[in-house]
C-alpha cells in the first residue's frame, strides 16, 4: 500500500494511508479518490450557503454554486489536501458576509485559501509598506466568537481582507493546529479602508499550536494586522511555542494612513508560552504597546522591528506614536530583544511594569534614534524594574530621559500581596551609548533603593592618556567620553557636553581596595570622562560626576592597566525550525495493528472513524497490539517532546450498519458494543451529540437527520432520516 507524509504535532509527521474513506450516509468511496489526490475547488458565488452533499467531491450549494463555506465544507471530508480558488464575475472587490464561522478541520491534508487567484488580484511588491490589491473580503454583522476557527495543522490563507463584529477575526485553536501558514492578508480592515472591525483581534493562537507562520520575508508574504479594537496578533497559553511573526504592518493601514478605529497593540504574548519569534514587523499609531511580553512567557525573540515610526524606520509624527514600544510585565523569562529601533513613545520605550520580571538580553537597539540616524525622541528610554537582565550596546539618545531605574512595583499604593516580593537587582548596563537626552541619561529613582545602592565610582586624577579613580571592591568600571550629536548626525566627542557616556572607551577591575586605573589612546586633552561600576553581583551605578582630561601628560601609575576586551554580546537564538516530517509508519491486517519501532517508553491507539472522529484504545509498551476493527488507526509516542503520529488504514466497510426513525424512537441494528453515541444533524450538515445509549433505540427530539455511531465493524456510522 502506498503512503504519503502529512505533518504532525509540534513539527513530527503523521504517515497516512486511509485508502478508503466512508462518508456520511452510505456515500460510499468517492470514485478514483485515494489519499494522494489534492483536490482544487472553485468558489464563483459570495453567498453563504452550505454544500449540499459534504464529501461527494463536488462544490455545490442546493442552488448549483459554490460559496466559500461549500468548498471549506467539502475540503474538511476529501482525504488530503485541497486548494480553494476564486473566480467570482465582475472586475471589483467581492464581499462575503458570513452567519457562522469558517471551520478548517481537515487533519489528513492542509487546505489553502488563496484569494490572490480573483481575476484581478496581486500581490504586494512594495519593499516596505503594501500595494496588495485584494479582491475576496470576508466579513460578518453577526458577533462571532471567531470568523474563521483553524483545528488542524498545514492550511494556508492568503490574499483576503477579513474584518468584522467577532471576537477574533482568526483562532487556531489546539494542539493539532501547526504549521499554518497566513500570507499576504488585510486584519481588521475593508479593502478600501473604509470599514474597520472595532473590536476583538485578528488572530489568536490558542492552546497548544505550534511553527505556524504569520508572514515571511517576502514583500508578497507582509500581513497588515490594523482597525482591530484589541490586538493584532495575540499568542496565549503554555505550549502554544516557536511560530514566526515576520515582516508584517501592525496600526496603520497599508500605505501607512490612519485608520477609524485605532487598534490597541500588535503583538500580545501570554501564559507561559514559549520560543516565538517575532521580526521584520513595523508597529505604529497604536493606542498601547508594539509588543507585549506577560505572565512568564519564555524565550521570545523580538529583532529587527520598528517601533513608533514610518516604514522606512527613520521618520515619525503623531500618526506613528504608540504608548509604549514593548513592555515586560508579570515575570517574562530570558527574552532576547534586539536590533530594534523604538521611536515615538509617549511614556517608555521599553517598560518593565513589576520589579520580579526575570533576566532577558536587550542589545544592540536604537532607543529615540531611527535606522539612518534621524533623531525619534521618546518621552523616556526605558523604565528598567526586574532582576538579572544585559543591556548592552544599545543606543539611547535624544529622549525627554534616558533610563530610569526604580524598585516600584506598578502601583505602590495598590494591594500587592499577590505580587513576588522581588526587588530591581543585578542588571547590568554595558557598553551603550548615552547623549542628546534632555534631562538625565540613567538615574536611579531616589525614593528606592534598586540595585542595593551601589555608588557611582569616583575619578580622582586624569590626564592624556590616563585616567584612576576609586570604586567598590573587585568591581568592574566602564570608562566612557561625554559628547552630543552635530547637526548632520555625526557624534561629536568634545567639551561641548550632552550626553554622559556618549562613547565608550573601556573597563578595567577595581582592586581589593578599590583602586582602578586605566591606560587608553582615547582619554585625549579636553575630553570630559565619565564612568560607571559594576558589582561583582552584577549591579549597576549611576554615572561618576565627568572630569575634563587636563592639557599634560599624566604618569601612568603602577595600577593603570589597559582595557579589558569588550563584552561580547550574545548571539540571537536561531528562528525556530521549519514545520518539519519526519518517518512514522503503521500497519493493519488480520486485526493485528504494528508500527515501527521508535523506542518510545509507550505508544497510545485510537480507532479513527470514518468523520475523523476517534476512541482511544489504550497505551502499549510494544510494536504491535490486536484491535478491534475500524476505518483507521493512530499511534502516537513522544519523542524529544513532540507527539508523533502514524496514521493508517483498518479493513473498511465489512459489515452493515442501518438505523431508521419512526414516532420520535430512533432504532438501529445490534452491532454489540457497550454503548453507542446519538448524533442529531440539521438541514445545513451540523450534527449536535444527543445522548450515548446502550441499547439499540432511542427517543430523540425532532430533526432533519440522525447518526448512530459505534466502534467496531469497520463501518462507524449510521445515517438516517425522519
Amino acid at each position: 500500500m502506498s503512503r504519503r507524509q502529512v505533518v504532525g504535532k509540534r513539527g513530527a509527521v503523521r504517515t497516512a494511508g486511509m485508502a478508503m474513506l466512508l462518508l456520511l450516509g452510505g456515500l460510499g468511496v468517492l470514485p478514483g479518490a485515494t489519499p494522494a489526490d489534492a483536490a482544487t475547488l472553485t468558489v464563483n458565488s459570495t453567498d453563504d450557503r452550505s454544500d449540499s452533499n459534504p464529501g461527494d467531491g463536488a462544490c455545490r450549494t442546493s442552488r448549483g454554486e459554490c460559496t466559500l463555506r461549500a468548498a471549506v465544507e467539502e475540503a474538511n471530508r476529501l482525504p488530503g489536501p485541497d486548494t480553494i480558488r476564486f473566480n467570482i464575475s465582475g472586475n471589483r472587490v467581492h464581499t462575503i458576509d458570513i452567519d457562522e464561522p469558517l471551520v478548517l478541520a481537515d487533519r489528513s491534508g492542509g487546505t489553502t485559501i488563496d484569494g490572490y487567484s480573483q481575476s484581478g488580484a496581486s500581490v504586494n511588491t512594495h519593499a516596505l509598506e503594501s500595494n496588495a490589491d485584494i479582491r475576496i473580503e470576508v466579513t460578518t454583522n453577526d458577533d462571532l466568537d471567531h470568523m474563521f476557527l483553524i483545528t488542524s495543522p498545514a492550511n494556508t490563507i492568503r490574499g483576503l481582507s477579513i474584518y468584522g463584529d467577532s471576537r477574533r477575526r482568526i483562532e487556531l485553536l489546539g494542539e493539532e493546529a501547526d504549521g499554518n501558514r497566513f500570507l499576504g492578508n488585510f486584519v481588521g480592515f475593508s479593502t478600501d479602508l473604509s470599514e474597520t472591525s472595532n473590536g476583538g483581534d485578528g488572530l489568536e493562537m490558542n492552546l497548544g499550536p505550534d511553527q505556524n507562520v504569520i508572514g515571511t520575508a517576502d514583500r508578497a508574504d507582509r500581513n497588515v494586522f490594523s482597525g482591530n479594537g484589541s490586538w493584532g496578533v495575540r499568542i496565549n497559553h503554555g505550549e502554544t511555542s516557536r511560530n514566526i511573526v515576520e515582516n508584517n504592518i501592525f496600526g496603520l493601514g497599508p500605505r501607512m494612513e490612519e485608520l477609524a478605529t485605532t487598534q490597541r497593540g500588535g503583538i500580545d504574548l501570554q501564559w507561559w508560552t514559549w520560543a516565538n519569534y517575532v521580526t521584520g514587523n513595523l508597529f505604529a499609531g497604536l493606542r498601547s504597546q508594539g509588543v507585549d511580553l506577560s505572565h512568564s512567557v519564555t524565550n521570545t525573540v523580538v529583532v529587527n522591528n520598528r517601533f513608533g515610526t514610518y516604514a522606512d524606520g527613520n521618520s515619525a509624527s503623531d500618526e506613528t506614536e504608540l504608548r509604549w514600544g514593548l513592555t515586560f510585565k508579570d515575570n517574562p523569562t530570558r527574552s532576547y530583544v534586539a536590533d530594534n529601533v523604538f521611536a515615538n513613545a509617549t511614556e517608555s520605550a521599553l517598560y518593565s511594569r513589576h520589579n520580579y520580571n526575570a533576566p532577558s538580553i536587550v542589545a544592540n537597539n536604537r532607543i529615540g534614534v531611527g535606522s539612518g540616524g534621524a533623531a525619534l525622541p521618546n518621552e523616556r528610554a526605558l523604565l528598567l524594574r526586574g532582576h538579572d537582565d544585559l543591556y548592552i550596546g544599545n543606543i539611547i539618545a535624544n529622549n525627554d530621559e534616558g533610563i530610569f531605574v526604580s524598585d516600584d512595583t506598578f502601583d505602590p499604593n495598590a494591594d500587592n500581596t499577590n505580587f513576588p516580593s522581588e526587588e530591581t537587582l543585578r542588571n547590568r548596563l554595558r557598553q551603550n551609548q548615552y547623549y542628546n537626552n534632555d534631562n538625565f541619561d540613567l538615574e536611579f529613582d531616589d525614593d528606592f533603593v534598586p540595585h542595593d545602592g551601589i555608588d557611582a565610582p569616583e575619578i580622582t586624577d586624569i590626564g592624556s592618556g590616563v585616567v584612576y579613580g576609586e570604586a567598590c571592591s573587585r568591581c568592574e568600571v566602564e570608562i566612557y567620553v561625554s559628547g552630543t550629536v552635530r547637526g548632520n548626525g555625526e557624534l561629536q566627542l568634545d567639551r561641548n557636553v550632552s550626553g554622559t557616556g556618549a562613547g565608550y572607551i573601556g573597563r578595567v577591575e577595581a582592586d581589593r581596595s578599590g583602586n582602578w586605573g586605566l591606560a587608553h589612546a582615547g582619554l585625549l586633552a579636553q575630553k570630559t570622562v565619565t564612568a560607571l561600576a559594576i558589582d561583582g553581583d552584577g549591579n549597576t551605578s549611576e554615572f561618576s560626576d565627568g572630569v575634563r582630561v587636563s592639557s599634560g601628560r599624566a604618569t601612568v601609575g603602577p595600577n593603570a592597566d589597559s582595557s579589558l576586551a569588550p563584552v561580547a554580546v550574545p548571539a540571537a537564538p536561531p528562528r525556530p525550525p521549519a514545520y518539519q516530517v519526519e518517518t512514522f509508519s503503521c500497519s493493519y491486517a488480520n486485526g493485528q495493528l504494528s508500527w515501527d519501532n521508535e523506542r518510545a517508553p509507550e505508544y497510545y491507539l485510537r480507532a479513527v472513524a470514518a468523520d475523523g472522529s476517534e476512541q482511544y484504545l489504550g497505551a502499549r509498551t510494544g510494536t504491535g497490539s490486536a484491535v478491534p476493527e475500524a476505518d483507521g488507526y493512530r499511534v502516537t509516542h513522544w519523542a524529544r517532546g513532540f507527539a508523533v503520529n502514524a496514521i493508517c488504514d483498518g479493513p473498511g466497510d465489512v459489515a452493515g450498519f442501518t438505523c431508521s426513525v419512526s414516532g420520535g424512537t430512533l432504532s438501529w441494528t445490534d452491532q454489540g458494543v457497550d454503548q453507542y453515541f446519538i448524533r442529531l444533524v440539521d438541514n445545513r450538515g451540523n450534527d449536535t451529540f444527543h445522548s450515548s445509549a446502550s441499547g439499540t433505540r432511542v427517543n430523540v427530539p425532532s430533526a432533519n437527520s440522525y447518526q448512530v455511531i459505534h466502534w467496531v465493524g469497520g463501518r462507524n456510522i449510521a445515517t438516517c432520516s425522519r
